[in-house]
């Protein structure tokens, strides 16, 4: 839609909601309101529904975890059939653990936005159509935010990601493509590991503490990814009501529904963060 000036016109998001769906042979939580509203298909995806072996079974979206290559290819293309996207037009970052953000502002950018993630980014971000985004988790905190445009920006948040600033990078670039205030977002945090499971060292906990308050730490040795994020997306502007916590630990789930690097030991496959606006 465009206004008496040729600039994009946008209303107000749905408020956030993420609920369970199935989508072919893949479950996964989504907000069908927001695809309806803009277009946009987002995607905390399950384990189930792929063809990967144990210990990596089955939708594992990892390339890097030692499963067989051609598994993790076909996940990812049963990812992409589900949620109607060409899987030419995947990006999947080669995550490190910084606050490096990728981004492709049109759909021809796609080849040089790949370029730049495989040299390390933890987010990325999207201004076109039909270009999905695609982050791989097993505990660390996966983050979605949407614009009223349809523009959007998928994160991981490991410990790090929250304390550096993955999320807050993503969010300033997606201000930057849109042009909009952050109150008029949505975002998305995923599956990843809560505090009854995420014992940290005390120079850890301090960082948290020093950066998002007692809100982000449940005592001196476990500290709260989600209750971080939050505060530090509220801090930026984000309505707190925009904001939608899946609820769900990774450790606690981890074999059924979800990966935990930390519950296997360090073996094991990676489910996804997935988001694209989808024409048509």
């Amino acid at each position: 839609m465009t206004n008496a000036s040729g600039l994009e016109a946008t209303l107000d998001l749905p408020l956030p909601r993420l609920v369970e769906g199935r989508f072919s042979n893949l479950t996964a939580f989504t907000d069908e309101a927001l695809f309806e509203a803009c277009g946009v298909r987002i995607a905390f995806t399950e384990r189930s529904g792929g063809v990967s072996e144990p210990p990596y079974d089955s939708l594992n979206l990892g390339l890097h975890v030692n499963d067989n290559p051609e598994s993790v290819r076909e996940n990812r293309r049963r990812v992409c059939e589900a949620f109607g996207i060409d899987p030419t037009r995947l990006i999947v970052p080669n995550q490190v653990h910084g606050a490096d953000v990728a981004v492709c502002e049109n759909a021809g950018d796609i080849a040089e936005t790949r370029e730049f993630a495989a040299e390390g980014s933890d987010a990325v971000a999207v201004g076109c159509d039909d270009v999905a985004a695609l982050l791989c988790f097993a505990d660390c905190t996966p983050v979605i935010i949407v614009a009223p445009s349809g523009k959007f920006a998928v994160a991981h948040c490991g410990w790090r990601g929250v304390v550096y600033g993955a999320w807050a990078t993503a969010l300033s670039t997606l201000c930057e493509l849109t042009g909009d205030d952050p109150e008029r977002f949505n975002v998305y945090i995923g599956p990843y590991i809560h505090a009854c499971h995420f014992e940290v060292g005390e120079e850890v906990a301090k960082q948290f503490f020093d950066s998002f308050g007692e809100a982000s730490l449940i005592d001196e040795r476990h500290v709260d990814m989600g209750a971080a994020l939050r505060c530090g997306f509220a801090s930026m502007g984000v309505a707190p009501e925009r904001i939608a916590d899946v609820d769900m630990c990774t450790v606690c789930d981890a074999g059924e529904r979800f990966y935990s690097y930390r519950a296997s030991g360090g073996t094991c496959g990676r489910h996804g963060a997935f988001a694209a606006r989808i024409l048509g």
